[in-house]
């Protein structure tokens, strides 16, 4: 492979990269609830996760979608994002309930 091909990969990872960060702030928040709190706050943390999630992601296809292939792509991209996210903010609490 060329280098060149590398420096597509790795403009294309940190394309990502930001919108990961801004998941993981509700992805964060809502791992904490359920993690410190108990099963009783399940619902509370979900709805955190939701409206966290959803807001980013409205506002996100709000700005940059024209076609229903850039809403497809934007959606695809999203939920990858959310559960990297999702993944950092469940080991970060676990870490630090630890």
């Amino acid at each position: 492979m060329e280098l060149e091909t590398f420096i597509d990969y790795g403009t294309e990872v940190l394309r990502i990269v930001p919108l990961i960060l801004a998941f993981y702030i509700p992805a964060l928040m809502g791992a904490a609830i359920l993690r410190e709190r108990g099963e009783g706050y399940k619902r509370k943390s979900m709805l955190i996760f939701a409206i966290g999630f959803g807001l980013i992601l409205f506002l996100q296809l709000y700005l940059r979608t024209v076609s229903a292939a850039q809403v497809i792509e934007t959606i695809s991209i999203s939920l990858l994002q959310m559960l990297v996210a999702l993944l950092l903010a469940f080991f970060t609490v676990y870490k630090l309930a630890d």
